[in-house]
């Protein structure tokens, strides 16, 4: 799995109303490591979604971005094997949990067997094993993040990136998900960046904190390093950020 490393990337984005430039990432330096959770932490507009299209391939900036030392300019995107989540489960209305979860596969022309197996591996790793024959309007907003979850993972990727992937759910539905996905992704050794608003979860979750603020890491270190911190910059994100 891949160590991620950022220097000096910037991204500028014109803002035609107010005729100036935004910068929503700044002279940005961080480094990911390999097979880590990493939580990216900050408050709205800050950078983080920015920073994984950025990593994602998705967002075009300044700067350099590494694969194990590879310049991720030199690395096309499809073969970068990156899984991306987002708020917005995006799933296929009309298929079925299964068929959701094997687009993927059938899309790179596995066989047959081979996808009713992983579909089946998957589906079990996730608690949905039952659900394969409805369709997504018969699931609750926490089974459907569910099968984007699944569908991104089936690839076996050898990065995944969350934006806020369970924003949307209640505190204790939100917390049972994280801790199942921390736990799948922990076992599989993926290299994974989680971006949140929530210091709890962050703690929770995670084996490393990011600060991201005003387009810059204004802090980084592990969960523990970060709970203990009594900087009053830090201290600011734990006291009003809850899951």
């Amino acid at each position: 799995m891949p160590q991620i490393v950022l220097h000096d990337v910037c991204v500028t984005f014109p803002e035609k109303r107010h005729k100036k430039e935004a910068k929503p990432l700044n002279h940005l330096n961080a480094t990911f490591s390999d097979g880590s959770f990493s939580a990216i932490l900050g408050r709205s507009g800050e950078g983080k979604t920015t920073l994984l299209r950025v990593i994602a391939g998705l967002t075009s900036y300044e700067g350099e971005v590494t694969f194990d030392g590879v310049n991720a300019l030199d690395l096309p995107i499809q073969e970068r094997n990156i899984a991306y989540v987002s708020q917005e489960f995006a799933l296929y209305p009309a298929l079925s949990v299964f068929d959701n979860m094997a687009f993927p596969l059938k899309a790179i022309g596995c066989p047959c067997e081979e996808i009713l197996s992983r579909v089946k591996k998957m589906a079990d790793s996730l608690g949905l094993s039952f659900l394969l024959t409805r369709k997504p309007r018969y699931l609750s907003l926490g089974q459907q993040q569910r099968v984007a979850i699944g569908r991104a993972l089936i690839k076996n990727p050898d990065l995944c990136l969350f934006d806020e992937p369970f924003s949307h759910l209640e505190p204790t539905e939100r917390r049972r998900e994280g801790l199942m996905l921390y736990s799948l992704l922990h076992a599989a050794g993926v290299t994974s960046l989680y971006v949140t608003h929530s210091s709890e979860e962050a703690i929770s979750l995670a084996d490393d904190v990011y600060i991201l603020e005003k387009g810059n890491m204004m802090f980084h270190g592990s969960k523990e390093d970060f709970a203990c911190s009594t900087n009053p910059n830090v201290m600011a994100y734990k006291g009003d950020l809850q899951w």
